[in-house]
């Protein structure tokens, strides 16, 4: 009581006739007494009947009964006090959880403070996430990787570059997802095979995968054609490019890019003539860039050269 004479308790989490006492510290003994009830407090709790794993949702509740009582997502069927992610509700009558990273059936529970007891749930289905993501299939060592996913499900989601095979959770350089679909990697300066992983916030869950190899930094990338290209040119210098090799397509280009621009995208390009030769016109701003052999009907990269520009 210090030297107050007014302040507040919690009232115990289950409902029935209590009373209110003043409590002598010597001895304990009551100085005086207040009868009162408890009566069950009332509020509900909705949420989205499913989600994705991994992905952030809202959740509403009608009322607030103590500022520290929180909102959580647990198995179905789960036992009391079980909690996993959770937020307090406060004053506040919505806010937003994380689904779990496994698929299944779920609670959203309204859990009070006092006792840890669930006053209101609602039934939450956790689905499977999909995430399709591609990049190029061969590298050179330490050269830029232009990595592109069809979906975000949480913008603290991740991809990576780990050794072919890592244990799941394993993680090397990474970018945040964010709102975006496409950002760059290093490809690792050793050789060898890896994976570009989507790898989900919650539970650190790999989502989508494709495998990368990394070859070495002056190493060949033709695929089915092979491109004569000169190392290095002046800038606003015309090179001349001749390949062999192709396909039976009808849309066959040389194209000039920027060695980090993705695969089919350019700075200008050509059709891939019979006469196998081309004299392609350099950038004025130095750099590395890139000579490609494409089959876009196919979408399929048949060569690349790098040309540094001085």
């Amino acid at each position: 009581v210090k030297n107050n004479n007014e302040d507040t308790l919690i009232a115990p989490a289950d409902a029935g006739l209590y009373e209110l006492r003043y409590m002598q510290s010597k001895g304990s003994r009551t100085l005086g007494s207040l009868p009162i009830e408890v009566v069950a407090a009332e509020t509900s709790v909705s949420a989205p009947e499913q989600v994705t794993t991994g992905a952030s949702f809202k959740v509403a509740w009608t009322s607030s009964i103590h500022p520290e009582d929180y909102i959580t997502i647990v198995p179905a069927g789960a036992d009391e006090g079980t909690y996993t992610r959770y937020l307090r509700v406060k004053a506040e009558n919505e806010g937003s959880l994380v689904a779990p990273a496994e698929t299944g059936l779920y609670e959203v529970r309204y859990v009070l403070r006092e006792g840890a007891r669930t006053l209101a749930s609602a039934p939450i289905e956790v689905m499977s996430a999909e995430v399709g993501i591609a990049g190029p299939t061969i590298v050179r060592a330490e050269t830029p990787i232009r990595i592109t996913w069809s979906a975000s499900i949480h913008p603290d989601d991740y991809i990576t570059i780990v050794p072919a095979g890592a244990d799941e959770g394993t993680y090397t350089q990474y970018v945040r997802v964010s709102e975006k679909q496409q950002a760059d990697l290093k490809a690792p300066k050793e050789t060898g095979l890896y994976e570009i992983r989507y790898v989900l916030r919650e539970g650190a869950r790999t989502l989508a995968s494709y495998g990368l190899e990394v070859i070495d930094a002056d190493g060949a990338l033709d695929e089915g054609a092979g491109l004569d290209v000169p190392q290095q040119a002046d800038a606003n210098a015309t090179i001349t490019v001749s390949w062999t090799g192709g396909t039976e397509s009808k849309d066959q280009r040389i194209a000039l890019a920027r060695a980090d621009q993705a695969d089919f995208s350019w700075i200008s390009a050509y059709p891939a003539g019979d006469k196998k030769t081309l004299d392609i016109k350099m950038p004025a701003e130095a750099g590395d860039y890139e000579i490609r052999f494409l089959d876009v009907s196919a979408r399929k990269l048949l060569g690349r050269a790098i040309v540094k520009v001085k």
